[in-house]
């Protein structure tokens, strides 16, 4: 057999991977899955479960699963929209945030460009990139995740094509200012990518600066907020031009009809996921405060679903936690792999009966 020869520098890109999941643990501990707390994903575990299902089975009665989803999405669009409060004609759908964010390395990087990144923040915009020939500039946040504007600024170039503002950052948790985000945007000759995945849980949304800028591109997504991360329904939402270009590099009917139904359906009960939001936001404070009482942890502000911690316990490594919470049907995200972010894990927010569950145990780990 002929010898596989991969992609040249696909062997170098080290693959996004995600911690074990749900069902594989319970497995493991011989637990029921409904056992395990999925805290390491970011997921919306507010919304009832019971209750999403029924929105899927009303949209999966609009749907007709022989036929392809409209080529140009118009009803869904349409929606989305008036939902964000652009125009029709600025509205992109993908299978994910994710198929957006590769879509905008297929439309706009050629071999040997390059794209910044403002780290810690979503390995994913290095991978696709480099996936399409590309090179990923990483520039540092400041220890407290703030960004030094005249340092980013210097680290462009004029091979620099894109530059990813993710805000609320993940892993960090910190929304960064309008100020700032607007001194960046009107100062750079490239695209700018303001990813905000996790905008519904933070103070405010700058989706509708794709009207003053037109180098600039906002995400949206409905995995966070919206709650159908298993459905994979993401947003962009840019000028019009940019729109054109990036549907011509998407695949077509990239978005099935039962995710975009869904999603239509999701937008109808928007009061339903605004009161789940708000009950998110309020729940992320207790569980701030209850972090705080334990003793070897450094808990970091949140705007979005989760919140990082630093384990500070000498002797005790992130990972020694995360295992510890493993074994007890916890699962957790170790984020130790990433810049500034040494002995740091991150821990979805979860409804109140979990979040007794998650500090007793970290407790426990922590011989607190």
């Amino acid at each position: 057999m002929k010898k596989m020869r991969a992609k040249k520098g696909l062997t170098k890109i080290k693959p996004y991977r995600g911690e074990v999941s749900r069902r594989e643990l319970a497995q493991r501990l011989g637990l029921r899955e409904e056992d395990i707390l999925p805290l390491h994903a970011n997921e919306n575990l507010f919304i009832e479960k019971e209750w999403i299902k029924e929105r899927i089975r009303e949209a999966l009665e609009k749907v007709d699963p022989r036929m392809y989803p409209d080529p140009q999405d118009v009803v869904v669009r349409r929606a989305l929209a008036q939902h964000y409060g652009v125009n029709e004609e600025e509205v992109l759908i993908g299978s994910g945030a994710d198929e957006l964010i590769d879509g905008i390395s297929r439309c706009f990087i050629e071999s040997g460009d390059q794209i910044v990144t403002l780290d810690p923040t979503f390995q994913v915009y290095g991978i696709s990139a480099m996936l399409h020939g590309g090179r990923c500039k990483s520039v540092l946040l400041r220890e407290d995740f703030s960004v030094d504007v005249a340092r980013l600024l210097r680290e462009m170039d004029e091979t620099t094509k894109v530059l990813y503002i993710c805000s609320p950052n993940n892993p960090t948790g910190n929304q960064h200012g309008r100020d700032v985000i607007e001194e960046i945007i009107g100062n750079v000759d490239c695209i700018v990518v303001l990813d905000e995945a996790y905008v519904e849980f933070a103070d405010y949304s700058l989706s509708k600066l794709i009207h003053d800028y037109d180098n600039l591109i906002v995400l949206r997504t409905f995995s966070k907020g919206f709650g159908i991360a298993g459905l994979r329904f993401g947003v962009a939402l840019s000028n019009q031009e940019i729109v054109d270009i990036m549907r011509r590099g998407l695949q077509p009917y990239n978005v099935s009809n039962i995710a975009q139904y869904t999603a239509l359906t999701l937008l109808e009960n928007w009061g339903y996921l605004a009161e789940k939001i708000n009950e998110i936001k309020r729940q992320r404070e207790v569980l701030l405060e209850k972090l705080l009482e334990i003793e070897g942890l450094k808990v970091y502000p949140s705007k979005a679903n989760f919140i990082l911690v630093r384990v500070l316990k000498r002797g005790v490594r992130a990972e020694d936690v995360q295992r510890s919470l493993m074994m007890k049907g916890i699962l957790v995200r170790d984020r130790s792999n990433l810049p500034l972010l040494d002995n740091c894990l991150r821990i979805t927010v979860c409804p109140s009966y979990m979040t007794e569950r998650l500090t007793s145990a970290l407790k426990e780990a922590l011989g607190s």
